[in-house]
């Protein structure tokens, strides 16, 4: 009898609950996916970088979408647009000089990249200090930095450390582990360096930056902050140099890089030390310029008296990284106009409902996610519904791609995790039970394997992260990382666009159904 009356209840439920939806449903379909993406991944965009005028363009593109569709505006201007601005400082070349103690050069390169700018100045200069790996062990009390001053000295660190280097494989493709690297970095900043010089160790298989690909992530590196807040400078800068300048460097030591490594390898003792006599000064060369960018908003309210007061909110970046020192374009199909296209299509489908939901829903296409989240983090300061009134964020970045043969290997220590066709990854936190029920229950009837992947992404962050750090409940899905992530061949003939289309359904059916529950 419970079974018959589950099963009576559901059928009536379903009879209920789907055919607002269903006419819904039809608004997303792969034609008006390959169209925005046409458009927002096409050459002419430009890699939609934040900044520039192909960004504002698209800014306008959406806000454009919007008005057609006769989606609400939440601002009094009846305009779309979100102003925010940005104050940028750009590193254009960075070098590097040695010389002996008489002041006399005996080597330059301008083969340096800047991972983290430090205090304004275009020059600094100290004595030279070998600090091995720059890596304390508390339980063994190994330290490359016991007994050696690093106050206002040039230090010169390798890569990992002697557990890393004799648990890992001999030729190791070891790019860059951020939270290995940011705990040596902590110990060192500790210490007072001008600049910190990092190169990989000779036991790993890439000897310069290039080789690896790190210089292409870091290329020209810039530091952008919503021009309000106030700019946090690193306390020293990071440069990363090649093996032949290391070796350069320690000429004056008669020996290279990989005996001083081999030394301290064999002995599990540092070999740390001051190199007598060479100074190393550091050029910069950097531009600073303030802009503005632009959030584009839209909103449907909701049905109910009350619960308008409070709104599921989606967001998608549109931004992407622009184009590349040599040159190519990176036109970000898969990241993200594949988010931006989709959510253009849950809009419109929110849109045709017969009966709206009960809460608000906000549609938010965030800008400068590439920057660092701050279009996301400017909505979070200034939201159009409060944030203790905004119930979940549902973010879309990347949901697009499937597996191909081309996708193995790592992006910086993460391994690439595409998903296959027909699966989605799903990263949440703060959902409560009935919401992830809607989740998984809204895959089933949108034909999505949802993954779930906990909360901790292996790598980077989205902006999700922004409303988070406000209490916010959210969801975020993801195909996962690919071989083309942050690079040119990231183009629209690569998309999964039937995929696409059964992530924006799944993403509107859970919305809407959470938009319509009584209880948070």
């Amino acid at each position: 009898m419970k079974r018959l009356t589950l099963l009576l209840y559901f059928f009536l439920f379903a009879i209920l609950d789907s055919p607002g939806q269903a006419e819904a449903l039809r608004y997303i379909d792969q034609k008006d996916l390959r169209a925005y993406m046409n458009f927002l991944a096409g050459d002419e965009m430009q890699g939609r970088e934040a900044g520039t005028n192909a960004n504002n363009i698209a800014s306008l593109y959406l806000e454009s979408n919007l008005r057609k569709m006769g989606i609400k505006t939440p601002f009094e201007n009846s305009r779309y647009l979100q102003e925010f601005d940005l104050k940028s400082k750009r590193i254009l070349k960075t070098s590097l000089h040695a010389s002996s103690c008489n002041d006399s050069d005996f080597f330059s390169t301008d083969s340096v990249i800047t991972i983290m700018s430090g205090p304004d100045v275009p020059q600094v200069s100290g004595e030279l200090v070998f600090a091995g790996y720059g890596y304390e062990d508390s339980k063994t009390g190994y330290s490359d930095l016991k007994d050696i001053d690093l106050k206002d000295r040039i230090v010169l660190i390798m890569t990992r450390n002697p557990v890393l280097v004799d648990t890992s494989a001999k030729g190791s493709n070891y790019v860059f582990d951020e939270m290995v690297e940011a705990m040596k970095l902590m110990s060192v900043f500790m210490r007072e360096p001008k600049a910190v010089l990092m190169v990989y160790d000779p036991k790993n298989s890439f000897s310069d930056p290039w080789e690896s690909g790190l210089a292409h992530y870091f290329g020209e590196t810039e530091h952008v902050t919503l021009k309000d807040d106030q700019l946090q400078e690193a306390p020293a800068g990071i440069y990363f140099i090649s093996e032949n300048t290391a070796d350069n460097l320690l000429s004056s030591t008669r020996s290279s890089l990989l005996q001083l490594q081999d030394k301290i390898d064999d002995k599990k003792t540092p070999c740390s030390s001051v190199i007598d006599g060479i100074k190393v000064t550091i050029n910069i060369l950097s531009e600073e310029r303030e802009y503005t960018a632009f959030n584009v908003i839209g909103m449907i309210e909701g049905s109910d008296p009350v619960l308008k007061n409070e709104c599921v909110i989606y967001t998608a970046h549109f931004d992407h990284s622009g184009i590349t020192p040599e040159g190519e374009i990176l036109n970000g199909a898969d990241d993200n106009a594949s988010g931006t296209a989709g959510l253009l299509e849950i809009a419109e489908a929110f849109l045709n409902l017969k009966k709206k939901p009960l809460r608000s829903v906000v549609f938010a296409w965030v800008n400068a996610e590439e920057k660092g989240l701050l279009g996301s983090g400017y909505y979070s300061e200034h939201p159009v519904i409060p944030m203790n009134k905004t119930i979940l964020n549902i973010n879309l970045d990347m949901i697009g791609r499937s597996i191909t043969p081309a996708d193995t290997g790592e992006f910086f220590g993460s391994r690439h995790n595409v998903t296959r066709t027909g699966e989605i990854q799903l990263f949440s936190d703060n959902l409560n039970e009935e919401f992830r029920k809607l989740v998984f229950r809204s895959a089933v009837e949108t034909g999505v394997s949802v993954l779930d992947m906990g909360k901790n992404m292996e790598f980077g962050s989205s902006d999700h992260a922004s409303l988070s750090a406000k209490g916010v409940p959210w969801m975020f899905f993801h195909s996962g990382i690919h071989a083309d992530l942050h690079a040119p061949g990231d183009d629209i003939e690569k998309i999964d666009f039937g995929k696409m289309e059964k992530v924006s359904k799944l993403a509107f059916l859970t919305g809407y159904r959470i938009a319509c529950t009584r209880r948070r």
